[in-house]
C-alpha cells in the first residue's frame, strides 16, 4: 500500500493566505485608475508628433483647465515659484525647466512612479506619505530643532485648551479642522469638530487678542438682532478673507503659506484686518 504524503495544515493555511493576499493587492491595483487616463493627449502635450513629450503650455494654466475649484476654494502651497534654500527638494520631485515648484513637483499625473494602495493616495503624490509626513519629506530639515513651526506645533499644543465648542450642530471647514488638530491639542485629525470659540492666547502667537468665532455663518451673523458689532456685507469685504460656504474659518484670516507675521493675509497694523469685516470708524 503506498503512503500519500502528509499535508502540513499549517503551511497550507498560510499558502492560502499568501494567495488572498496576492489577488487581493491584484484587485486593488486594477481599480486605482489614473483620472488623467481618459484625457486626449494633445489637451495637455504637444499636438507635433516630434514634439509630443513637450506641454502645450505652462504647467500650471494646464492644470487650471479642470481643477479651478481647487485653486479657488482654500489655500495651497506655492506655485511657480523657486524652491527656498532651505527645503531640499528630492530627485523624484521633479522641478520645471527653470527650477521653479510646479503642480507635478508633488503629484504624478501619469502615475508611472507610485504604485501604493488607489485608496490611500488619490491625490496622485509622488509618494504613499500623507499629511504633515509628505510635507516633511522637502520642508523635515528646513524647521530645523527649536524653531517652532507647523511641523514642531504637534510638540508644543498639549497646552490648556484654546478652543471652545458653542453649536455642536454645525462642523467646521477642513481647514480650520487641521489648524484646531494641532495648535489646541486635544483634537485628532479624525475627530468631526463643531463650530465654536477659538482662542488667541499669548502661548499661541504671542501677544493676547482676545476670541473669535469659526464656523459662523458670516451673513446670518451680521443681520442677527442684538449683535455686539456691525459687520460689512461679505461682498464688500476684502477679497483676501476667505469665507467657506459662507462661514468663518481660521483660513478668512490666517494662511500658512503667507511667510508673513502670524500667518496673517492682511496686515493687522491699526487693526485693518479686524475692519475689513466688522464697520468701525478707523
Amino acid at each position: 500500500m503506498v503512503s500519500r504524503p502528509r499535508i502540513d495544515p499549517f503551511k497550507t493555511a498560510i499558502f492560502i493566505v499568501g494567495l488572498i493576499i496576492l489577488a487581493t493587492s491584484l484587485v486593488c491595483l486594477s481599480l486605482r485608475k489614473n483620472p488623467h487616463a481618459k484625457l486626449d493627449c494633445i489637451e495637455c502635450h504637444s499636438p507635433s508628433e516630434k514634439n509630443r513629450a513637450r506641454l502645450a503650455g505652462p504647467i500650471t494654466l494646464i492644470c487650471r483647465r479642470c481643477h479651478e475649484d481647487l485653486f479657488n476654494e482654500g489655500y495651497m502651497h506655492p506655485f511657480d515659484v523657486r524652491p527656498s534654500k532651505k527645503v531640499q527638494i528630492p530627485p523624484d520631485f521633479p522641478l520645471s525647466d527653470n527650477g521653479e515648484i510646479t503642480c507635478i513637483t508633488c503629484h504624478d499625473v501619469h502615475m508611472t512612479a507610485n504604485l501604493g494602495s488607489p485608496f490611500l493616495n488619490q491625490a496622485l503624490l509622488r509618494r504613499n506619505e500623507t499629511g504633515p509626513f509628505f510635507c516633511e519629506i522637502c520642508h523635515g530639515q528646513a524647521l530645523g530643532i527649536g524653531k517652532l513651526g507647523h511641523a514642531q506645533a504637534l510638540g508644543e499644543a498639549h497646552m490648556r485648551p484654546k478652543y471652545v465648542i458653542t453649536n455642536p450642530g454645525v462642523s467646521i471647514d477642513p481647514i480650520s479642522k487641521n489648524c484646531i488638530s494641532c495648535h489646541d491639542g486635544s483634537y485628532a485629525t479624525g475627530t468631526k469638530i463643531m463650530a465654536g470659540v477659538w482662542s488667541h492666547g499669548k502661548d499661541f502667537i504671542g501677544n493676547d487678542m482676545g476670541t473669535h468665532p469659526i464656523g459662523v455663518d458670516y451673513e446670518k451673523a451680521r443681520t442677527r438682532p442684538g449683535r455686539k458689532t456691525e459687520l460689512r456685507p461679505m461682498a464688500t469685504v476684502d477679497p483676501r478673507i476667505k469665507f467657506f460656504d459662507g462661514k468663518v474659518g481660521c483660513g478668512s484670516c490666517h494662511d500658512p503659506y503667507k511667510h508673513s507675521k502670524d500667518d496673517l493675509v492682511i496686515p493687522n497694523y491699526q487693526s485693518r484686518l479686524c475692519f475689513a469685516c466688522h464697520a468701525i470708524d478707523q
